[in-house]
């Protein structure tokens, strides 16, 4: 039997979508679920992802007698024999999917809160940066202590030759930043749910170019990068975030 669940990916949300309001909502709803489900819930005042988990039956709609609600109803429902209105089944199950990928959504956020709070509680305090906030933190040290560059191999360690930086920007979306050892800032763009490190790359071994910290490496392999000597910024984490950061 078809398992339904393979089609609720919920990489494909926009990381803000839990803020997402008004128009920002309803143009999120046009892409995803069509322009008949985004009409039939603004119309009716749904205007953001906790107001549409809240709705009962966004359907009901189709009961109310009002003839401002004819144009509606005829674009896309059907006239039974007895003057009765019903949606039309793709405008239904497009709505339908988009309700239950937020509540994966929601639950998959719930489960990463509460994972990285054991985690952080059964961490040492005295430890100073944490391995297990973030499902992110994790991959993001093994893609690059395992990058190749210039032929040989460079294990890069976090906390001594790079810093993370997450945090939630004004609108709510969760950035993620990477200092260098050398002081230069990397910003990783957000395609698909995930970080991708192709800044950081270019910044550590760039056609015109290549970090000072790294080439003292290639020169000189055997010794070590001093630390910086500028404290490194707090990681500063969501716990209703779940994106990953790959290469």
């Amino acid at each position: 039997m078809f398992q339904l669940d393979i089609l609720f990916d919920i990489s494909i949300l926009p990381s803000n979508i839990m803020v997402l309001r008004d128009d920002d909502f309803i143009d999120f709803v046009k892409e995803e679920a069509g322009h008949a489900a985004a009409a039939l819930l603004e119309i009716q005042g749904i205007n953001c992802v906790k107001s549409l988990l809240m709705t009962d039956n966004v359907y009901a709609i189709m009961d109310v007698k009002s003839k401002s609600l004819d144009g509606l109803k005829n674009k896309y429902g059907y006239t039974q024999d007895d003057g009765t209105f019903v949606i039309q089944p793709g405008v239904k199950g497009n709505i339908e999917y988009l309700i239950d990928l937020l509540k994966k959504k929601c639950i998959e956020d719930v489960k990463l809160a509460k994972s990285s709070k054991h985690n952080q509680s059964s961490s040492s305090s005295t430890i100073p940066k944490s391995t297990s906030t973030v499902t992110s933190n994790n991959t993001t040290e093994k893609t690059i202590s395992e990058s190749k560059l210039n032929v040989q191999q460079f294990s890069l360690v976090e906390g001594e030759h790079y810093f993370i930086l997450l945090q939630n920007d004004s609108n709510g979306a969760l950035k993620c930043d990477i200092r260098c050892c050398c002081q230069k800032w990397s910003s990783l763009p957000l395609r698909r749910g995930k970080f991708q490190l192709s800044n950081f790359y270019r910044h550590l071994q760039g056609l015109n170019n290549i970090c000072p910290a790294l080439k003292k490496m290639i020169s000189n392999p055997q010794s070590a990068l001093p630390l910086s000597t500028n404290n490194p910024p707090p990681l500063i984490t969501s716990d209703n975030v779940s994106q990953q950061v790959v290469s």
